[in-house]
């Protein structure tokens, strides 16, 4: 642990997904001390338990537990997700980094209210996606809604309360998510297209995401109250399938017209459909709204230079190979003070478009 450093105690809501890489970059910088922040019970669907997976599922969390011990993280568990339980899990805290999943998402306005009564000085949300915007079209409010309510809540009621914050988008990654949730169908080389493809796409691999979130969080003072727009490659969709399918055509790739996926999310979505969310992913790519920096903010890769991106077009070979990416945390990273590039120009040349 560095004791210069005044943001030195970290605490990782989540085990899980990110949050358990997240914890393990942070611990393997050794210049941090670290909490891992657990709920006792694990939140599953009714399918989920119906198939019997849950008792696996808990096995698993106590291994991750085990091994975060192992490491050298602290582990505090919470019963419930209320501000009273997330102030005792944030006691002498200095930096909370939120990895809940998409269904937790709402429980972070407790965390960030439990946050302010423990003293925090700096909270990162989990976001590690795409900003909310509204679709014209949808009846009823979108499945990301709920993280624009948490954006909100930070900056008009936490930061005039003294706690900073850093909201980071990266666009899809595919080796986190199912590329089947867009249509990519990788065992069988074969792909589901909705409209014409034609739309740019942001994607930063896991990877990438987890080497990002561990620099911002050893920057604080760079960092603190700015939105973070990373993206390693930008592309389209068309040309994604062209590497799903080894650029085969005709039986290989259903086209769905946007107007019958719009009905099918509608019908989903109103028995609560799981596969509701993948065509909504597929729609919002479409719509262009899978892209960070649509409305031409600019994006900030030239402020972490360390970072290898690595092209969504490898993220998919590597898929189809069923390789590993090559990992290195950097745990000095140097403070950089370079303006972030245009839009035109953000992702450099290498990276600008997938082009095949």
């Amino acid at each position: 642990m560095d004791p210069s450093c005044a943001f030195d105690r970290v605490a990782v809501v989540g085990t899980g997904g990110y949050g358990w890489h997240f914890l393990c970059a942070l611990l393997a910088t050794k210049r941090l001390h670290v909490r891992a922040v657990t709920s006792t019970t694990d939140t599953q669907s009714s399918l989920i338990k119906q198939s019997g997976l849950v008792k696996q599922k808990h096995t698993d969390k106590q291994k991750r537990i085990a091994k975060l011990r192992e490491l050298g993280a602290e582990i505090v568990e919470y019963n419930d997700p209320t501000s009273e339980a997330f102030a005792a899990a944030f006691s002498d805290i200095h930096t909370v980094v939120s990895a809940v999943g998409l269904s937790g998402v709402t429980s972070q306005i407790a965390m960030i209210d439990g946050a302010l009564a423990a003293g925090v000085r700096w909270f990162i949300p989990s976001e590690y996606g795409v900003a909310h915007y509204a679709s014209t079209w949808m009846p009823f409010p979108s499945p990301l809604a709920p993280k624009t309510d948490v954006d909100r809540y930070l900056r008009d009621h936490a930061m005039p309360r003294g706690l900073a914050h850093t909201v980071i988008y990266t666009g899809m990654a595919l080796d986190y998510l199912d590329p089947a949730s867009i249509g990519l169908k990788l065992a069988s080389r074969s792909a589901t297209l909705v409209g014409r493809g034609g739309t740019p796409v942001s994607f930063t691999p896991a990877h990438n995401v987890v080497q990002l979130v561990c620099d911002i969080v050893q920057r604080p003072h760079e960092m603190m109250n700015r939105t973070i727009r990373f993206a390693s490659s930008t592309a389209k969709m068309r040309e994604l399938i062209k590497v799903a399918t080894n650029g085969e055509h005709g039986e290989r790739v259903k086209i769905v017209c946007v107007d019958e996926a719009k009905a099918k999310f509608c019908e989903l979505a109103k028995h609560q459909d799981p596969r509701a969310f993948q065509i909504y992913s597929r729609l919002l790519i479409e719509e262009g709204l899978g892209q960070i920096n649509r409305m031409n903010e600019p994006l900030d890769n030239a402020m972490f230079p360390d970072i290898d991106a690595e092209p969504v077009g490898r993220t998919l070979e590597r898929l189809m190979e069923h390789s590993e990416p090559n990992v290195q945390i950097n745990p000095t990273p140097a403070h950089r003070t370079a303006s972030a590039k245009s839009v035109t120009d953000g992702l450099g040349r290498r990276f600008r478009d997938f082009n095949m």
